[in-house]
């Protein structure tokens, strides 16, 4: 990407300004952010200036395009591992005595975050290691069996947390277009340290249906994982941009 000078001037412009300390760091992560999406989008894009890329379009022509980065902090809830997990103590608690056990399993990093099919994938790769079947592993990078009266499978900090529509959606609503005239677009950014799990589920729904919004492209961008998933998008009447409605304009 041509505009990393650029990039570099504006965050040491904010690093010396006056503002506070939470706001800088806000203002420096919605530029890396814009920067590591647009590189991975398009290597040849340019950060024109603080939340504006240059593309080319279908003729070779330079077009710009206003681009909103949004946080999206997932709201708590169960571990998908630990769901899992219980499933599999119960089907084997069924067994009898012959798997009983205390079993730590330790869980490789993922390269890529879960659907619903890779999570069944997962839990088969569980119940393979537990049975002592040689198959090649994917998500399991060891399991340690311990003397136990019962069966039980422990799981120290492999967090995957559950993306939900209706998360997608809810952030999208609390976003606005900014630049009248102009293509807009809005980054919805996923970040594991920032969620404090390892990976994300996406839900299916997400990469199927429609979201409704005012913004030409939406995409859910995961930082670590590099993962961009372009969104279906409908436009939405009366999307604001700065408090004034919007025409309807069809679908996008």
């Amino acid at each position: 990407m041509k505009s990393i000078q650029a990039i570099e001037r504006w965050i040491t412009a904010i690093e010396s300004s006056k503002q506070e300390t939470c706001a800088k760091e806000q203002e420096i992560k919605a530029i890396v952010d814009l920067w590591k999406f647009a590189d991975l989008y398009d290597n040849r894009a340019i950060i024109t200036q603080k939340g504006e890329i240059q593309l080319e379009d279908a003729d070779g022509l330079a077009e710009k395009v206003s681009v909103v980065t949004s946080d999206l902090f997932l709201t708590p809830k169960e571990n998908a591992i630990s769901k899992i997990l219980s499933e599999i103590e119960a089907e084997f608690s069924e067994l009898g005595a012959r798997y009983k056990g205390l079993y730590n399993v330790e869980f490789r990093n993922p390269e890529a975050n879960f659907d619903a099919a890779e999570i069944l994938k997962l839990k088969s790769e569980i119940i393979s290691g537990i049975k002592g079947e040689v198959i090649l592993f994917k998500y399991v990078e060891h399991i340690r069996k311990l003397p136990s009266s019962e069966f039980r499978i422990v799981n120290r900090d492999f967090k995957i947390l559950e993306c939900t529509y209706e998360e997608v959606q809810n952030i999208i609503d609390q976003n606005y277009l900014v630049q009248p005239g102009q293509k807009q677009w809005l980054v919805i950014v996923l970040s594991a340290i920032d969620n404090n799990c390892k990976s994300f589920v996406i839900d299916e729904a997400i990469k199927t249906a429609a979201f409704s919004s005012g913004f030409e492209k939406i995409f859910l961008f995961d930082f670590y994982t590099s993962e961009i998933i372009e969104l279906n998008v409908i436009a939405q009447i009366g999307t604001a941009i700065k408090g004034v409605p919007l025409a309807a304009s069809g679908v996008a």
